[in-house]
């Protein structure tokens, strides 16, 4: 009796051995089924783009448009930023800035009404992810009746670098400040007026219009500290006085011991 007794017990736990055996198995199979499926779904994840401008239905003259991509930065290759499908900048490091870290969009260069604004998201390989906003624009505010027009003033040669001697322009509109060279070349200034006789030229600025002004007056397309100026115009005569520092080379350039002097009206 004892040894069948012994001999059902062998063959029970013989039988629960088979079966924790096998449970085994099929975990392992199951684990092992998972592991590709796994990559495929952390390969499949969808990537996206969001930015600051998402959810308005109209701007401000001036506003900081961040893009924001998903995943870790490392894996971003670049940012465009595109209005009515023209690409007008490109980012390549976080934070992802339009105009370069901490800059604005100033839509002074953009005709009054409905834009579509476009971040899209390029990652190393070779995925992209867009977000689209259409947005109302308003007209930029004009310049005082005094300065708006088209200036100039004679400027000797800076450095064997800069443009040769010659008559540079400076055209005063809604847009901005549009400085020309010699050369032809220049830049734009986002430039607001506060009271009659001061002016602000606000840093920090990146426009790039369809034209070859390059954009935010010689500061490289940095922030820096708003510049404020005041202004006399007696008749054809156009004076500046800085009130502070004037923080980049470029405004320098224009109102202070570079250009201090008179500039005379060429046209209205």
């Amino acid at each position: 009796m004892n040894d069948l007794r012994t001999d059902s017990q062998n063959r029970w736990r013989w039988r629960r051995a088979a079966r924790l055996t096998g449970l085994t198995l099929i975990l392992a199979a199951a684990a092992c089924s998972q592991g590709p499926a796994a990559v495929h779904t952390a390969s499949t994840v969808k990537l996206t783009v969001t930015s600051t401008l998402d959810g308005l239905t109209a701007l401000p003259h001036r506003i900081r448009w961040q893009a924001f991509p998903s995943g870790p930065s490392s894996g971003v290759s670049e940012v465009d930023y595109l209005i009515d499908g023209k690409l007008r900048w490109v980012e390549h490091n976080a934070p992802y800035f339009y105009g370069s870290d901490g800059n604005y969009l100033a839509t002074s260069f953009l005709a009054p009404g409905a834009h579509t604004f476009t971040v899209r998201a390029i990652w190393a390989n070779g995925k992209t992810a867009a977000s689209a906003v259409r947005a109302q624009v308003s007209p930029a505010p004009m310049p005082p009746t005094a300065l708006a027009g088209t200036w100039r003033r004679f400027q000797g040669q800076m450095d064997p670098s800069s443009p040769p001697a010659g008559y540079w322009r400076l055209v005063i509109s809604s847009v901005g400040w549009a400085i020309y060279d010699t050369s032809g070349g220049g830049n734009l200034l986002d430039v607001a007026y506060p009271s009659p006789g001061l002016l602000e030229i606000r840093q920090g600025m990146f426009t790039l219009p369809d034209s070859q002004l390059e954009g935010n007056g010689w500061c490289n397309n940095e922030p820096g500290p708003t510049v404020r100026i005041r202004y006399a115009v007696q008749g054809t005569t156009l004076t500046f006085t800085p009130i502070g520092p004037l923080g980049c080379g470029g405004t320098d350039y224009v109102t202070g011991s570079h250009w201090r002097g008179n500039w005379t009206r060429v046209s209205k």
